[in-house]
């Protein structure tokens, strides 16, 4: 089914120039993620307190950006408009980072360059509104899912080509290429949405092949915003089990093995492995429902960190990170499409309030350091507890389903009743 889905992709138009967008956004982010706190710390000399709010600053700002974009691109703003001149900025903001010498020098770059993130929802936000409109729902789930894993393979390749230029080059001019494919690739991608915007109209004014009860995006009730409280609280929660661990995962393995090789091949093991839990949870999202998926997928996270938490042999430790890779693929897959469904009538939206969801769980990751002492393993309890809280916050809380199907009963009655008559009375 997933390689069905593959080939869909394919051969659907624009389906190839938007993956390539998405793979080489995935390699750009592995390249400039962990070497800016490298950057900031040895060459511009930020201490811990500085780096934090370095950080801070850029989700704080970041939070702001991707609603105000995501709220212009749902038709007031042309999305392709946005990707430019956000890719722009970000460029500028690479170029000022590279370029500091000072702490303020660096918190302002760093604010202007939180804008190249715009790029992530608005491409999803294309794919579902666009190349993806006239897919039947599952398909879209499945669909939106491997996207995101060639979001994955880009990260790998990334990863390895950071690692290169680290030793190759100096950390600032790595910055400096960074800046120049950031541009190439805003360019690219604005040409791409530019061309995909185009054809949407057409798209979405095609009949669907949908069936059965099951209704379509155009179909389905509007949900007010209180609706959507608890399930994007559920992720934000399960967003800061994900950052706590990116955060604390190094310094509590080079703490118990005194090894600072042990946390990259983690972070490599689970990476890897997205590659195929990536397709396999979009599939089990298409079977019982996105909900549902993420759900299993946070419990098998809670595993993991209990695992983390007492575990002392590291090949156990190494396999463990299996599991971790189920756990990111519901949450970074299925769950930007989980979103989107939420509000399929503004795709763009719908997919910055899921970057919101990973910029205030990053929150966790972020100030949690100052909080706790020590970097024992125990820590991960921390996160397990996120998990479980998380999962039963959505499958218990989150009555989205409930309150779309009462508004669309309250529709079909008032339609009926101001119905006219097909005919006189005699």
């Amino acid at each position: 089914m997933n390689l069905l889905i593959w080939q869909r992709i394919v051969r659907t138009r624009y389906g190839v120039p938007l993956g390539l967008c998405i793979l080489a956004q995935g390699i750009l982010m592995a390249v400039i993620v962990p070497l800016l706190p490298i950057l900031i710390s040895s060459r511009i000399g930020m201490d811990k307190t500085e780096v934090t709010t370095f950080f801070l600053i850029n989700i704080l700002v970041g939070i702001v950006v991707t609603l105000a974009t995501g709220y212009l691109s749902d038709g007031a703003v042309a999305r392709y408009k946005l990707v430019l001149v956000s890719g722009i900025l970000g460029c500028l903001g690479a170029v000022g980072i590279a370029a500091a010498t000072q702490p303020v020098h660096a918190y302002l770059a760093g604010a202007v360059s939180v804008s190249v993130g715009v790029l992530f929802p608005q491409l999803f936000a294309v794919a579902r509104a666009g190349v993806m409109a006239d897919w039947e729902r599952d398909d879209q789930v499945m669909g939106i899912t491997a996207l995101r894993t060639l979001f994955s393979l880009g990260f790998v390749l990334g990863t390895g080509l950071a690692s290169w230029l680290a030793q190759a080059v100096d950390i600032r001019a790595v910055f400096y290429m960074a800046a120049g494919a950031s541009l190439a690739l805003t360019a690219y991608a604005a040409l791409t949405l530019y061309r995909i915007e185009g054809a949407i109209g057409e798209q979405i004014a095609r009949p669907s092949p949908k069936t059965g009860s099951e209704p379509s995006d155009t179909q389905r009730a509007v949900l007010p915003l209180y609706a959507l409280v608890v399930p994007l609280l559920a992720l934000t929660v399960l967003q800061g089990a994900e950052s706590t661990r990116r955060v604390f995962l190094p310094l509590v393995m080079f703490d118990l093995f005194n090894d600072a090789s042990v946390a990259p091949l983690m972070f490599g093991i689970t990476a890897a492995v997205e590659l195929v839990t990536m397709g396999m949870m979009g599939y089990l999202a298409s079977k019982i429902g996105e909900k549902k998926a993420i759900a299993i997928g946070s419990l098998t996270g809670a595993v993991y960190f209990l695992i983390l938490s007492f575990a002392q042999s590291l090949p156990i430790l190494y396999l463990a990170n299996v599991l971790f890779a189920v756990f990111v693929a519901a949450l970074l897959g299925v769950a930007m499409a989980y979103v989107q469904g939420l509000l399929s009538h503004r795709a763009g939206m719908g997919g910055s309030l899921y970057v919101v969801t990973l910029n205030f769980g990053s929150l966790v990751g972020i100030l949690s350091p100052l909080l706790v002492t020590g970097y024992a393993q125990t820590i991960f309890v921390i996160p397990a507890v996120l998990c479980v809280a998380g999962a039963a916050l959505l499958m218990a809380g989150d009555r989205t389903a409930q309150i779309e199907q009462r508004l669309r009963e309250a529709a079909l009655l008032e339609a009926s009743i101001t119905a006219p008559t097909d005919a006189a009375p005699s």
